[in-house]
Order: structure tokens, then C-alpha cells, then sequence
């Protein structure tokens, strides 16, 4: 979705709910922002509530992200969503170029589950929510145009928006490639925007600089700390500011 100007209307973050190995609690995720240390590295993410079924066809990843999108919907009957992740299901599509490689028949429950919406589809089941749904990459800058399709979103009408974000770290060969900063990963974050209320609306607005950290501590330090604006986006960056009142 094309914005035509560089601002985006006003909007409320009624929910969030982040995840990293081990990390829980404002201290924890204090302690996590300088350089993504995690107290628990083999920490796996508690999808307990969803259904078995469900369970057993989400990789890391997808679990990543439901652990967070899930308890941000609790109550809600429908939501638009969009769901961001630079790489997706990285490990299963390796697993399908190994096949290939290996003149292997390829699975089509494998192949199904590998594809980048794949994700949002089994949210969407599970929930039975028909709400419209968007899955993006967008490169290094993926949670920064997630949160950018969601508020134009609710600029254009929508009165439940989620925005999920989530990022694993990659698998070999392809984590000895350091094409980008990924010490803040992983990591996992879900925010169900609304319409703006009385007392604290947000926006985004087009900054002609890059922000000084990772996308994902960025938005974490604006979330946990409580300040008022924050540069997220490393090619595409955005400044999230915080309102006193909507306008």
C-alpha cells in the first residue's frame, strides 16, 4: 500500500506483546536493548493455547510470531492483519533446495508451510477470522513497513489492526552471510492498533536519517521506555511518535 505523503494519520496501540528467549518483563527487555543478550538462549516460545493441530504445523518462527499475535486478539472477533518477516520459514524452504538438490520428490505439505503467508493463513484458521490479511517482506526494514501498512489501515477506515512482526535467526550455510545487524534476533512483536482515542495517539512520519539501532530495539525502547519518538527503519526509516492527545 502507497502512502502519497510522508505522514500517517493518528492511531492508538491498544495491546502489544513481544518475545525473545527467556526475556520477560520491562527489566529484562531493558537489559535486552544495548545488544539483544538473552537469558535463556534455548527458551522456545509458549504456544500452549493454540490448537495441537496448529502446534504441530508452525515451525519457530510461526510460533514466534503466535505466541505474540494470539493474546493481542483475545476478545477481538475479527482483526485486519499484517504479518512481516525478513525471511520467513528459511529453515523449511532449505530443507525443499536440499531436496531438490538430492533429485528428491519435494512434499507438498512441506512446500505449503514454506511459502511467506503461510504463517498468517494457520492464524487466520485457527481463529476463524476472515479478515483481510497481508504477509511482507521488506528487507532489513520489514517491521518498520509492517507498522506502516498498519496504521494507513486504520487511516482508512479499519477498527482493529494487527501488526506482527517476527524474525529467527538464520540457518546454515546462510548465517555466515552478515548482510545485516542481527543481534537482536530473535525476536518477536505483535501490536493491535485502533482508532486514536482521547489521551495517547501515535504516528508515523518520514525521518531523514537512519535510526541509531536495530528496527527491533528501536521499537522496544519506545514501547518499554516510554519515550516520545523513536527513528525505526534502517533504508526506509520511519520516527514513531508518541501524542498527548489525538489530533
Amino acid at each position: 500500500m502507497l502512502q502519497t505523503t510522508d505522514n500517517t494519520g493518528y492511531f492508538s496501540i491498544a495491546r502489544w506483546h513481544a518475545w525473545a528467549p527467556g526475556v520477560d518483563g520491562a527489566e529484562a527487555w531493558r537489559a535486552w536493548l544495548p545488544d539483544g543478550a538473552c537469558p535463556d538462549p534455548m527458551a522456545q516460545p509458549d504456544v500452549s493455547y493454540l490448537p495441537s493441530l496448529l502446534r504441530r504445523r508452525l515451525d519457530r518462527g510461526g510460533r514466534m510470531a503466535l505466541s505474540t499475535a494470539w493474546p493481542c486478539t483475545a476478545g477481538v472477533d475479527s482483526v485486519q492483519s499484517v504479518f512481516a518477516s525478513r525471511h520467513g520459514a528459511l529453515s523449511r524452504t532449505l530443507e525443499l533446495l536440499g531436496n531438490l538438490a538430492e533429485h528428491e520428490t519435494l512434499s507438498p505439505t512441506t512446500f505449503s508451510l514454506s511459502v511467506h503467508n503461510s504463517t498468517v493463513g494457520l492464524f487466520s484458521i485457527a481463529r476463524s477470522d476472515r479478515g483481510a490479511a497481508t504477509a511482507m517482506a521488506a528487507g532489513s526494514d520489514s517491521l518498520t513497513m509492517a507498522l506502516l501498512e498498519g496504521a494507513n489501515l486504520i487511516q482508512e477506515g479499519a477498527s482493529h489492526v494487527l501488526v506482527c512482526y517476527a524474525d529467527d535467526v538464520m540457518p546454515q550455510p546462510y548465517s555466515d552471510f552478515k548482510v545485516e545487524d542481527t543481534s537482536h534476533r530473535p525476536f518477536a512483536v505483535s501490536l493491535l492498533l485502533t482508532p486514536p482515542g482521547e489521551a495517547t495517539a501515535y504516528r508515523l512520519s518520514r525521518s531523514t536519517a537512519a535510526g541509531s539501532e536495530t528496527p527491533e530495539a528501536a521499537l522496544m525502547r519506545f514501547l518499554v521506555e516510554q519515550t516520545s519518538d523513536s527513528v525505526i527503519g534502517v533504508d526506509q526509516p520511519w520516527r514513531l511518535e508518541r501524542s498527548s492527545r489525538a489530533h
